[in-house]
């Protein structure tokens, strides 16, 4: 059971996100060299941030249940369900969620923590509340067509799981007593599209970004991040973030017994501009091949291909109703029920002479693996468990997995291009390679399924970035009997922050423990230190030692833990708590005394000079201007050989 599944409801509305921007350049982490004017506000693309007193808030706003599916009934007003019209909004008794990145060298996988989501009518506060499991975007590409190539541009994709979900009330709604039904262990399925995002100060809807969503069932047998199904796969030759024709990747899943194919539209089709208006492609059919192909394809003759049905995209309100997932009948043409589960589908944009160009096409074979989770964080010593999900044309797959290397769009500075006074260098990702360890292969099983264990190294990494603690590490993977020519999803790898080992002092003391760890943390994240805490000074910091004291105490899944960013190694947390609650014999936590000379931290391995860009202002500071180093350090490559 899955989001596409039924039942199943929709919703659209708003989501802030209110992240910090002083933290995207990883050559602010160095605190000898940090200056003052960093923390202002940034329009310029030059020192500082176009957000730089941001909270780190995640939250969705004034979103509205607009359609819904119970088995073949599409329901749409609220006199075929009262759940149309009901509200999907976060908490009501804590704080809102947190959107964070895994490091300032790799913001492509930016998580929520600490989020619930609940329905509610107006009367009854939580129809049903249910913890989001924290989850990284994925499949993010320049979606919006007009306006400067920045982040409003991108658009991209959530999919999670609601945990502890908790029922109450009575809504009178058969499509929400249905999902209750389905609904196994406490579980829901929740995908969200992001898209449209106000980056620029200058308009009102500064923060804030469009999210169009489904809900649904969801069984613990099933992946949490992805469907096992259909995966159609864009080809993106020149940028990860740009399709060669136009339309993104997406998941398909086929329901045998009711004999319908659903598809997931939400992230593949272009809009004009933030109000999400699509850009209009003509007719868009998705088809079923009539034999298999070891090619890549541009277009197809109409023999070569059966028409499932047509993707009505233009159609008023689609989008609103149904968040892009569209179910098609698979029943109606004998030869397609009989067929689907072996050949692949296609979607494709019909042409004059009656042949059809391909949009998208299906995984090669129709095979596929995904590490259901990828992102991790580990402490020296610690292991993490990455599942893995085979599949063939949808159903099952065991099968061989060869990992290797693979750090994606890692390792820029994560800001614009512009030198710092005093200067400071980026350092290089993914060294000591040794730090992690992972298999070389692993194996699924019967069920598609396979684990694969990532095992931190007790020494930890060395402190080979310097100034910023611990170090990235990428793990691709590929079916070890993956076609020639195959196409592979650019955003389908692990990201690993492995910590620094860290010796916690018998008595810590402020200037040689705590002072160098707090300080980075206030000059990163100015709202703190303005506006509660000064986060570098003693005084201040004793003056609010049990606020700190929980919030340092507080689970990393908990939206007050400290630090938002969950960037903190375990053993540096404990030290801080132990210098917290620890008193000297003033009865205040050991002050101890400055060193004569601060030492600079300077990275061991130091990575080479980027590439100018001349990135315009609003290009600086976010995902576009790692995308955009990205490519020039490939480009660069591609020249020297």
């Amino acid at each position: 059971m899955s989001y596409l599944d039924t039942p199943r409801l929709h919703f659209t509305g708003f989501f802030q996100a209110d992240v910090s921007t002083i933290n995207n350049d990883v050559r602010y982490y160095d605190n000898s060299a940090f200056q003052e004017e960093y923390q202002k506000l940034s329009l310029t693309g030059d020192d500082g941030g176009w957000n730089p007193e941001g909270t780190g808030i995640f939250r969705l706003m004034s979103c509205q249940v607009t359609g819904a599916q119970l088995g073949d009934q599409q329901i749409t007003t609220a006199e075929q369900d009262p759940v149309i019209g009901m509200l999907i909004e976060n908490a009501d008794s804590r704080v809102s969620g947190k959107l964070v990145d895994l490091d300032p060298q790799q913001q492509m996988v930016s998580q929520i923590w600490g989020m619930q989501v609940r329905l509610t009518n107006g009367v009854e506060k939580a129809l049903f509340i249910g913890d989001y499991e924290p989850a990284a975007f994925i499949n993010l590409w320049q979606r919006q067509q007009e306006g400067v190539r920045m982040d409003q541009k991108l658009g991209a994709v959530y999919q999670s799981i609601l945990r502890n979900v908790v029922w109450q009330g009575k809504a009178k709604s058969k499509l929400l007593d249905a999902l209750q039904h389905a609904s196994e262990k406490g579980g829901l399925a929740i995908n969200m599209n992001v898209y449209g995002y106000g980056r620029d100060p200058a308009i009102p809807r500064y923060t804030l970004g469009r999210v169009s969503g489904t809900i649904g069932p969801w069984a613990p047998s099933e992946p949490k991040h992805f469907v096992m199904g259909r995966q159609m796969m864009a080809n993106t030759p020149q940028s990860p973030t740009n399709p060669s024709q136009g339309v993104y990747s997406f998941q398909a899943k086929v329901h045998e017994s009711a004999k319908t194919l659903t598809a997931d539209f939400g992230n593949c089709f272009q809009i004009q501009n933030a109000s999400g208006d699509f850009v209009d492609n003509g007719s868009i059919v998705l088809g079923l091949l009539k034999t298999d192909t070891p090619n890549v394809l541009v277009t197809v003759t109409a023999d070569q291909v059966a028409i499932i049905g047509e993707v009505p995209y233009l159609q008023k309100d689609w989008y609103s109703q149904t968040a892009g997932v569209q179910d098609f009948d698979i029943g109606a043409n004998q030869w397609v029920a009989q067929n689907i589960n072996t050949l692949p589908l296609v979607l494709l944009s019909p042409q004059a002479d009656g042949a059809y160009k391909v949009l998208v096409q299906e995984s090669l074979g129709g095979v596929y693996v995904r590490a259901d989770q990828y992102v991790f964080r580990l402490d020296p010593g610690e292991m993490a468990e990455a599942d893995f999900y085979a599949s063939k044309f949808g159903l099952p797959l065991a099968a061989g997995i060869t990992t290797s290397v693979n750090e994606g769009a890692m390792g820029g500075s994560g800001a614009g291009d512009q030198p710092l006074t005093p200067p400071v260098q980026v350092p290089n990702i993914a060294t000591p390679a040794d730090a992690i360890s992972y298999p070389a292969t692993i194996e699924t099983n019967a069920s598609g399924k396979g684990m694969m264990k990532i095992q931190a190294s007790l020494k930890g990494p060395g402190n080979p970035r310097g100034y910023i603690d611990g170090q990235l590490y990428g793990i691709g993977y590929q079916l070890t009997s993956q076609p020639a020519g195959y196409l592979s999803n650019f955003w389908n790898f692990i990201s690993v922050l492995a910590f620094d080992a860290t010796i916690v002092p018998a008595q810590p003391t402020w200037y040689a423990d705590i002072q160098p760890i707090l300080q980075q943390y206030g000059n990163l994240y100015p709202i703190m230190s303005k506006h509660l805490v000064r986060l570098g000074e003693y005084d201040s910091v004793v003056e609010h030692l049990k606020i700190l004291t929980l919030a340092f105490s507080l689970p990393i899944e908990n939206a007050n833990h400290m630090p938002v960013t969950r960037d903190l190694s375990d053993a540096k947390r404990k030290m801080i708590l132990k210098w917290l609650t620890t008193a000297g014999a003033d009865g205040l936590p050991i002050k101890g005394q400055p060193a004569a000379v601060p030492l600079r931290a300077m990275p061991a391995q130091v990575a080479s000079e980027p590439v100018p860009l001349n990135m315009e202002p609003l290009q600086t500071g976010g995902k576009t201007a790692v995308i955009l180093q990205f490519e020039a350090r490939q480009k660069a490559i591609k020249g020297k050989s």
